[in-house]
Formats: structure tokens, sequence, C-alpha cells
């Protein structure tokens, strides 16, 4: 046989035996490969389902079994104190996101992330004071550096600007707010969800201080951002709505009010396992201008499903709808139903003094 031939046949038959060893080896490889990183999915897989205990328990085995990078480590801290942080295990979150800090050391883009995860901890916690001296520390990370990251200063100024409100500092909320508007349009661009936020955000604290042709307009932004990257059936989208139905009320817009409280309420119908007091606060609202439009009988059914959900809570709320109520009865001749309906409404006011 020709020294060709032989060769070609050898050659010939190491490939086909390659190709049986690929075929034995590959599902074992892809058998190590899945037990060396069950742990890593598996906390992924619990992460996406918000299954935090089964998170952390294998958040935890993946730290232990095997050295990582350094980046890696401080990934897997981070949402080991994300996953912590939903069952209100402040203090092994807190021992953890400082082990994450350690570990950043003088790396700025580590350690600006770890002192992110920790301000979220801290506004969980109503450390509100704390998490300012956080965010302070970030935006001189950021802004030390040659190109500073944009979505992470606007981050840092939206959770000011609550941590600010919530210390009641309301004009210096109002800033941060706006300035992580502007960031977040630099940094996501004009139709993000982080911009409609900061954009919600400004449209209600306008609303609180009477400027209601300004939150108005960052209301209809935000709404219109929301509906496109949320959904029009979304909860950000009602809440904003909402608070636009409540400006144009305010600012004296009845029939605008009108239109976007009865657009509130058929979205809250279609929602599953909405917020009720939020719902029979909107119902309270229309059933109010129903009542200076001259609807008396849609106001009164507003009312009755209202109540049934307010009962349960009482307060103020409870009181204006019985307010209502009697108005209404007033209107349909029941002199004696409106006057126990205002009877009842000064005795949860006189508890409350």
């Amino acid at each position: 046989m020709p020294i060709y031939a032989s060769s070609l046949m050898i050659v010939t038959r190491l490939f086909k035996l390659g190709i049986r060893f690929a075929a034995w080896v590959t599902p074992q490889a892809k058998e190590w490969h899945r037990k060396r990183n069950l742990n890593l999915t598996e906390a992924e897989r619990h992460l996406a389902a918000r299954n935090w205990v089964d998170a952390e328990q294998h958040l935890v085995l993946a730290l232990a079994e095997r050295r990582h990078t350094s980046g890696k480590q401080l990934d897997l801290l981070l949402q080991l104190v994300n996953a912590q942080c939903h069952q209100a295990k402040w203090e092994q979150a807190e021992q953890n996101v400082q082990v994450a800090i350690g570990l950043a050391g003088n790396d700025p883009s580590m350690r600006s992330r770890a002192l992110a995860t920790l301000v979220d901890l801290q506004l969980e916690q109503k450390k509100y004071s704390e998490a300012e001296q956080t965010i302070r520390a970030i935006e001189a990370i950021e802004t030390a550096q040659s190109s500073p990251d944009r979505a992470r200063l606007a981050e840092c100024s939206r959770k000011l600007g609550t941590a600010l409100l919530n210390s009641g500092r309301t004009g210096e909320a109002f800033s941060a707010f706006q300035q992580a508007a502007t960031l977040s349009e630099q940094a996501f661009g004009p139709n993000h969800q982080h911009t409609a936020q900061s954009l919600a955000q400004l449209g209600m604290l306008s609303r609180q201080n009477g400027e209601h042709a300004e939150a108005q307009r960052c209301l209809r932004r935000a709404l219109d951002i929301h509906r496109v990257v949320s959904g029009p059936d979304s909860h950000e989208s009602t809440q904003a709505l909402y608070h636009l139905a409540a400006s144009l009320e305010e600012s004296g817009d009845v029939e605008g009010a009108v239109g976007e409280y009865e657009r509130v309420l058929k979205l809250k119908e279609r929602q599953v396992g909405g917020n009720r007091q939020e719902t029979a606060d909107a119902q309270v609202r229309l059933a109010a201008l129903y009542v200076k439009a001259g609807r008396i009988g849609a106001a009164r059914e507003l009312l009755t499903q209202a109540i049934g959900a307010l009962e349960r809570k009482g307060g103020p709320q409870l009181a204006q709808a019985f307010e209502i109520l009697a108005e209404v009865e007033d209107h349909m001749g029941n002199p004696a139903d409106a006057r126990q309906w205002r009877e009842r409404a000064s005795e949860i006011t006189a508890a409350r003094v």
C-alpha cells in the first residue's frame, strides 16, 4: 500500500476516534459544569422568582464552595445583601455589605457599587441621615473619575431626594429629583423608566407645593413613559394617573379630574392584587366631584363601595366619605340619614383629637 494511502487511513481513523471521544466527553463536561455552577444558577433562578430564602441559601453556598474573582465575589455578596434585605435580616445584611466594601478596596467602580447597595439598606431601615452621607461618598467617588457613571449618579440623586423628602427637607428633595431627571435623560434617554420615576416624584412634590402646572407637565411625561415601558395597566402608570387627577382637581379643573379619576378606577378594576385603600381614596374623591356635578346616584354607588374598604382602617378618609354621603342623602331628601352620617363622621374626628 502506498505510504500516502496508509497515512490517509491513519488520519481518518484518528479523526473518527476523535469524534467518538468528543461525543463521549461532551455530556461528561456538561454535567461537570452543571454541578460546578449549580449554586450559582440556582441562586439566579430564585432571585428572579423573588424566592429570597432559597436565593440566600444558594448564594452562601456559592460564596463558600470555591475561589472567585474579586468582581464575581462582589456580585454574589451584593446579591446576598439584597436577598437578606427582603427578609429584614438587617444585621446579616449590614455585615455582608461591609465585607463587600472591604473587598472593593480602592477600586472606584467596585466601591461605588458596594456603597450603592449600602444606601438601599439604609433607606429600607429609614436611616435617612446615614443614607445621605453614603450618597455623598458615592458622588465624590464618581465625580473624581474622568468618565463618571452618570447612571449611578442619577440613581444617587433620586435616592437622595427620597432621603431628604423623608427628613422633611422638601426644597432640597425637589432639587435632587430635578437633578435625577436630568441625569437620567443623559444616562438612559428621555423615555426610560428611571427618567419617569424622577419625573413622577417631581410631579408629586410640585402638586404638594401647589405648583399644578409644573406638576401636570411632569406627571403627563412620566405617565407617557410608564405606559410604553411598564404598560398602561401597570402600578406605575396608575400612580402617575392618580396624582395627575388629584392635581387637576386641586387646580379647579373638575371636568379633567373626573375623566382621569374614572380612568384610574378602570385601571384598578383590571389589576390583580391592587391596593384597595388607593382605590377607595380615588372613589371618595370622584364621588365628591360627582356631587358637585349633580350626579348623585353615581356618587352614592362609589361611596358605598369605598366605605366597605375604609371601615377596616378608619381615619380621616372614612370621615370624609361619611361627610360626602351625608351631602348625597341631603340631595336625595333624606335629612335623618344625612344627620346620622354626619354624626359618624364627627365621632371619627373627635376620636383623633
